[in-house]
């Protein structure tokens, strides 16, 4: 049957109580098809189970949907999405009742560790670097961690052993993601295990006696140098790009040229015996960074709220869309999304998810086990 939107006139006696009540009606006929319709899934799961069959049925699924966009007429596309979307309602249902505590993910889940007092940490910089802020905050003020250079050092600490966990930027206010470290995690197959978001207070600092007017040249990370763009601008600085705030904070004062200046952290312009020029440089007030604590083990907190994920989709319409409304289905805030193109792959993408939810609640753990088995790429990054 191919439906028709062809206009009627509508006639003087009707008004807009009387289609809302037509409409009211309607949603009642559709909510009741709904859930019958979620009872023959349940039947769906008990058949699968005792067959051994897959949840997903990706032939069966396209032929609905294209007989739906078929027969919806200029209604067609609203209708493939309408039907799309009860579709991965029923899958992620099916998961639930299929799968209960036998799926390997979940499984995970309850036997995830803890972070134990006394663990060794990694930071990616020095002393008075924003990480080592970022650590002292997480794990408290007596931690001693061990620097590093870059953040790939980081990683391969974790990995070796060398640190149990990791401190590493992945976002700030006014920069945006730190895209290093998003790739790393995925490289590594690491797990996010905590975050602490670290207020940034840039400074200009130099050589004991260096004036503002001497300075030439200045150095710092490259977020850093994003987030001061304005200031460096005004006064027409020479930028160095720098692994880390600190350690070029550290060369500034080694140095000891009167031409050069760091962007860092108050802190590591005492550290390094430097004379803060100026404090408050960034362009933005309320400047802040959040930092991760990796770990290549599953660690879940108590009372642990923010889920992140990534995985990959078909490069087709509605696919993301697709994806996004079995949060929105399920009573999921999605607090965050960011995509990175994938290596020698022309125009795929790779997104990075955060979503507000703890694993142990049924629905959210059904919908993460659901996606892991029905996408490429699909990691769970982890519940903190």
């Amino acid at each position: 049957m191919i439906l028709s939107s062809n206009n009627p006139d509508i006639p003087d006696d009707i008004d807009l109580s009387d289609i809302r009540r037509e409409i009211d009606e309607i949603d009642e006929e559709l909510l009741a098809l709904f859930v019958r319709r979620m009872k023959a899934a349940e039947k769906v799961a008990a058949v699968k189970k005792r067959d051994g069959t897959p949840i997903s049925n990706p032939k069966r699924e396209q032929e609905i949907l294209e007989r739906v966009e078929r027969e919806g007429g200029e209604f067609g596309s609203g209708a493939r999405t309408m039907m799309a979307t009860l579709i991965d309602i029923s899958c992620t249902y099916q998961q639930m009742l299929l799968y209960g505590d036998d799926g390997k993910l979940r499984k995970k889940f309850m036997t995830a560790g803890s972070i134990i007092a006394g663990s060794k940490i990694a930071c990616q910089g020095t002393v008075g670097a924003y990480s080592h802020l970022a650590a002292k905050q997480f794990f408290g003020d007596d931690v001693q961690p061990v620097f590093l250079a870059k953040f790939q050092d980081v990683f391969e600490a974790v990995t070796e052993g060398y640190a149990d966990f990791g401190v590493l930027p992945i976002e700030n206010t006014t920069a945006g993601a730190v895209n290093d470290v998003y790739d790393l995690l995925t490289r590594h197959g690491f797990y996010i295990v905590g975050e602490t978001d670290v207020d940034v207070n840039h400074c200009l600092l130099a050589p004991k006696g260096a004036r503002m007017e001497d300075i030439k040249e200045v150095y710092a990370h490259p977020q850093a140098l994003s987030q001061c763009a304005r200031y460096i601008q005004i006064h027409g600085f020479n930028t160095n790009e720098y692994s880390n705030n600190a350690v070029a904070a550290r060369n500034v004062a080694r140095w000891n040229d009167p031409t050069k200046a760091a962007i860092a952290s108050s802190v590591a312009g005492k550290q390094f015996d430097l004379d803060i020029l100026e404090e408050g440089i960034q362009d933005i007030d309320g400047n802040q960074t959040r930092f991760i604590i990796i770990s290549k083990n599953m660690v879940i907190r108590d009372g642990a709220d923010k889920i992140s994920l990534t995985f990959s989709l078909p490069h087709r319409t509605g696919s993301l869309y697709r994806v996004l409304s079995r949060f929105s289905a399920n009573g999921m805030n999605i607090s965050k999304i960011e995509s990175r193109p994938l290596k020698g792959q022309n125009f795929q993408y790779r997104f990075y998810l955060d979503f507000n939810g703890n694993v142990h609640d049924e629905k959210v753990c059904a919908l993460i086990c659901s996606l892991s088995t029905e996408m490429s790429h699909f990691k769970f990054l982890g519940n903190y």
